[in-house]
């Protein structure tokens, strides 16, 4: 099978407030649940005391919402298990952040952060309960540049309400002049039982979707930040590496409320309900995916990256050429120009990126 995962994720579901936007696991700060939830976290941190991963991400609701004693405590667990010129991502929300904070993040070996901003708008921020200002984005920038962060990156939402292609066109001007290394870039998408569920907000339409990402795309690509996946840019290749691993079908470990792990070919998703969790009562739902499952997975992921399939290590990993099973799709998919192929992979065009459902059912029919 696959080697052992080298990546770990930990999920941190607690909030000072809640967007309304937001179908992530997360919760109010509540700190009868906090302390010994962080407890139980280090508990099992402490298991994998002799590893040493390629990438850690801390992700949430909002992980520096954690008091400075907490987060030191939980940054201090994980900073052993780093291997030497890893990636030490945490999420972090503005309105959570502190000097103090920050100088923890520093010291226990945090080397990427990833901002939650979501537009330069002040009416928009308000319009999605987003509890940061403009202003005090360019302040905390400027402050993890000072305290000697060099990878930072920062999130965009298009299709908010009210949300105009000039109004989103300034939001990436914006982040632009402000040098972050890497912009990630998502259509808001309506979950249920959301508040913007609830108000009947939709979703753009697909003709609407593609107006945003071409704004998005063409404007980033002139101004140097390269698209190495389907919704994420980044200068200097400052590529994500934690999720790169996602991207190309590896291995991670998940640990925390509702985390998603995938481990030995089997993919779980750990439980939703805190009292179970702090009970030890872990995994909720775990999946063996079949070799068709897996072949699937791997190209339905590959090709959300500009590079797209590798030849040598589809072959490594399934022991065929893809060319052999999937030829009759591939070659319509080259006369549609929606797939290029190279000498080492098979990739999508701009338009085939942009239509990527439709190219990977073309190739999940020849399975």
């Amino acid at each position: 099978m696959k080697n052992t995962p080298n990546s770990l994720y930990i999920h941190i579901p607690f909030c000072r407030h809640l967007c309304d936007y937001c179908d992530f696991t997360k919760m109010f700060y509540l700190p009868l649940y906090v302390r010994p939830y962080i407890k139980l976290l280090i508990k099992q941190i402490s298991a994998y005391k002799n590893r040493k991963f390629k990438t850690i991400y801390i992700g949430g609701g909002t992980p520096n919402s954690l008091t400075p004693a907490l987060l030191k405590n939980l940054l201090g667990s994980l900073k052993p298990l780093l291997r030497k010129n890893g990636e030490f991502t945490m999420e972090v929300n503005i309105e959570s952040l502190s000097k103090a904070k920050l100088k923890i993040m520093k010291e226990s070996g945090i080397n990427r952060i990833s901002l939650g901003v979501q537009s330069f708008n002040e009416d928009i921020l308000k319009s999605i309960n987003r509890q940061h200002r403009p202003i005090q984005i360019k302040y905390w920038i400027k402050q993890m540049r000072e305290m000697g962060f060099t990878n930072l990156s920062i999130d965009l939402i298009y299709g908010l309400p009210k949300q105009t292609l000039d109004v989103f066109s300034s939001d990436i001007s914006r982040a632009i002049s402000l040098g972050v290394d890497h912009i990630s870039s998502y259509a808001l998408t309506i979950h249920p039982n959301t508040v913007f569920y609830l108000r009947g907000i939709k979703e753009l339409s697909s003709d609407e979707s593609r107006q945003f990402y071409d704004l998005l795309y063409h404007k980033l690509q002139k101004n140097g930040y390269y698209r190495y996946e389907v919704s994420n840019f980044a200068h200097k290749r400052r590529y994500s590496k934690h999720n790169l691993n996602y991207w190309q079908d590896g291995e991670y470990i998940a640990l925390g409320l509702g985390a998603h792990g995938y481990e030995h070919g089997i993919r779980y998703q750990n439980t939703k309900n805190i009292h179970e969790y702090l009970k030890g009562n872990f995994i909720a739902d775990q999946e063996i995916l079949s070799i068709n499952e897996q072949i699937e997975e791997y190209i339905l992921l590959n090709l959300r990256l500009s590079k797209g399939i590798n030849k040598k290590d589809f072959k490594k990993r399934f022991k065929f050429d893809l060319i052999d099973k999937f030829s009759p799709s591939i070659n319509l998919l080259k006369i549609q120009r929606l797939l290029i192929e190279t000498k080492s992979s098979f990739k999508t065009t701009y338009e085939g990126m942009m239509l990527l459902d439709s190219v990977v059912l073309t190739l999940f029919e020849c399975l």
